[in-house]
C-alpha cells in the first residue's frame, strides 16, 4: 500500500511540475494564455488541470516564479565562476542579478505582484518563494564563513539578500529613480556591508 501512495504523490508532483513548466514558457513568451492552453502544451487533462490550478491567477504566479528563479540562478551561476575573491564574487552576484532583473523585468513584476496578492484564492494556493536567493549567497561567500563566524555570517547573509532581486530594483529605480547608476549603487551597497562585516569579525 506505502508503494501505491508514493507512485501516486509521484505522479502529482510530475504532473504539478508539468503543469508549471509549461505555463512557465508561456510567461517567458509574454503572451495571455488558460489553463486549458498549458494542460494542452503539457500533455496533461484539462479536468485535472484545473484540479491543481482553478485559478489562472494561481498558475501564473507559480509559473512566473518558477521562471524568475531559473532565470535568475543560471544568469548568477555563470558570474560565479569567473570571480575569486569574496569581494570579487558578490560583485558578479549584484550585477548578474540587476542584468536579468533588467532584462526579465516584466516577469520578475508579474510573480512579485501576484506573490503579494493573494486575496483571490484560498490561503497558502500561492507558492512560498523559495530560499534560492539565499542559496545563492551562500555559495558566493562560503569562502568567508569560517573566519568571520556562523552567527555574523548568517547576518551578512540577510543583509545582502537586500540587494538582489526585484525588490531592491523596485526602490532604486522607481522609488529612487535612478538609472544607469541603480546597478553600480547595489553593488556598492552590498560590498559596504561585506567589509563590515569582514572588519567587525577582526574585532575592527
Amino acid at each position: 500500500m506505502s508503494n501505491l501512495i508514493g507512485g501516486r504523490s509521484n505522479q502529482k508532483l510530475r504532473t504539478h511540475i508539468a503543469l508549471v513548466e509549461s505555463a512557465a514558457q508561456f510567461v517567458r513568451e509574454g503572451v495571455s494564455f488558460t489553463v486549458s492552453e498549458v494542460a494542452d502544451r503539457a500533455n496533461v487533462g484539462r479536468t485535472t488541470a484545473y484540479r491543481y490550478f482553478p485559478n489562472l491567477e494561481m498558475l501564473i504566479a507559480h509559473a512566473s516564479l518558477y521562471a524568475t528563479t531559473e532565470v535568475e540562478q543560471q544568469s548568477i551561476g555563470i558570474a560565479l565562476k569567473t570571480a575569486a575573491s569574496a569581494s570579487e564574487r558578490l560583485r558578479a552576484m549584484v550585477e548578474a542579478s540587476d542584468k536579468s532583473v533588467a532584462e526579465h523585468n516584466r516577469l520578475y513584476r508579474t510573480m512579485l505582484r501576484l506573490s503579494l496578492n493573494g486575496d483571490s484564492v484560498p490561503e497558502n494556493a500561492f507558492p512560498r518563494r523559495s530560499g534560492g536567493r539565499k542559496e545563492l549567497l551562500e555559495d558566493a561567500l562560503d569562502v568567508v564563513r569560517q573566519s568571520i563566524g556562523e552567527a555574523l555570517y548568517e547576518k551578512l547573509i540577510a543583509s545582502l539578500s537586500l540587494f538582489l532581486g526585484i525588490e531592491a530594483d523596485i526602490v532604486l529605480r522607481d522609488v529612487c529613480l535612478l538609472s544607469e547608476e541603480a546597478r553600480e549603487t547595489k553593488a556598492w551597497g552590498a560590498n559596504a556591508i561585506l567589509q563590515a562585516a569582514i572588519a567587525e569579525a577582526a574585532g575592527g
